[in-house]
């Protein structure tokens, strides 16, 4: 895989499978990279087929204190950026958990880190760790971070900038329940996710017990395509998986946004399918699962199911005004 060092959210990154596509994918990604920042450098990676993305929230203060507050699975993903991410990982253990967050926070020792940040890691069907990279700053799907330790990780990392110590130790951090995020994005899925923009006239937001929305939209807002086309970060928390996913399924629901196509209908697949309730991710989910086209289906299946509902409410309605009709003596309706 060749990488720009100066990429981010899934750019500037090419897979590279034999000697002919090299050339090709090298000049890809350094113009890529190049035409976005005015330089470029590459990374060589090994590719790996079938993978998670697991990464850790870590924090370090001025005085030495290092903690890692957990991990997160962000495997669902499009074009190698996330879409939806979870916490606890279904596939992380305890003894997993503690190995991995020690390394992350000797690798934060080392180079004498100050602040919040993420280690990324890409996580082998083989179960073992891949370190891809620390993203120096808080992250998108910090807020599931939240939900589960009960932190505010806003709050901390002015805290550290301040030159406060850590309020806690490692031992002191216990995991709380499971939480899910998903990225609410102005995109048309259909159209390989290409970005919709315009006026939103109106929206309605999902709230409630163990719901969280994070967003900027409003009733007469406009999507703007100079910008990300992220609009809102939906979470949900549950004592149980299940609990936070059907949250989530019901906040989705609940979540209307007039005026641009959305990723919310993407999602109430995702999470109704059984390969994700069965916690097997891998960063090419959606292409692995045929999401999309499962997608296409659930939406005609809808369409159907409301074209039958509507006919099905004319026939009452026209059995009830018969029905008045008759028992005003055919006269039309009574006083």
């Amino acid at each position: 895989m060749l990488k720009s060092v100066y990429g981010g959210g899934g750019r500037g990154i090419r897979i590279v499978r034999d000697d002919g596509e090299l050339r090709k994918g090298y000049e890809s990604v350094t113009g890529e990279s190049i035409a976005a920042v005015g330089k470029s450098a590459i990374l060589v990676e090994k590719f790996l087929e079938k993978t998670r993305h697991i990464e850790y929230q870590m924090a370090r203060d001025k005085h030495g204190n290092t903690v890692h507050i957990f991990e997160r699975e962000c495997s669902i993903q499009r074009r190698n950026q996330k879409l939806i991410e979870q916490t606890p990982s279904p596939v992380v253990d305890e003894e997993t958990r503690a190995r991995v967050g020690s390394l992350v926070c000797n690798a934060a020792d080392a180079v004498g880190y100050t602040n919040l940040g993420t280690a990324e890691f890409l996580r082998a069907d083989n179960g073992e760790f891949y370190f891809i990279e620390i993203n120096a700053r808080l992250q998108v799907e910090h807020p599931i971070t939240e939900y589960v330790s009960g932190l505010d990780l806003v709050k901390l990392q002015i805290d550290i900038a301040n030159g406060e110590p850590l309020p806690f130790k490692q031992k002191d951090l216990k995991m709380n329940g499971y939480a899910i995020e998903c990225r609410i994005n102005a995109e048309d899925t259909f159209l390989d996710f290409a970005p919709s923009t315009g006026p939103v006239p109106d929206v309605s937001i999902p709230a409630g017990p163990g719901v969280r929305c994070d967003t900027y939209l409003y009733p007469g807002c406009t999507v703007s395509p100079f910008y990300d086309s992220l609009m809102a970060k939906l979470v949900t928390w549950g004592q149980t998986f299940d609990e936070s996913r059907s949250r989530m399924l019901a906040a989705l629901d609940d979540f209307y946004i007039q005026g641009v196509e959305t990723s919310i209908p993407l999602y109430r697949t995702i999470l109704g399918s059984e390969e994700y309730k069965n916690g097997e991710l891998s960063t090419d989910f959606l292409k692995r699962h045929g999401m999309i086209e499962r997608l296409a289906e659930d939406l005609k299946k809808e369409k159907k199911q409301k074209s039958e509902a509507a006919v099905a409410a004319a026939m009452a309605y026209s059995e009830y005004f018969k029905s008045r009709v008759q028992g005003a003596g055919g006269s039309g309706w009574r006083r």
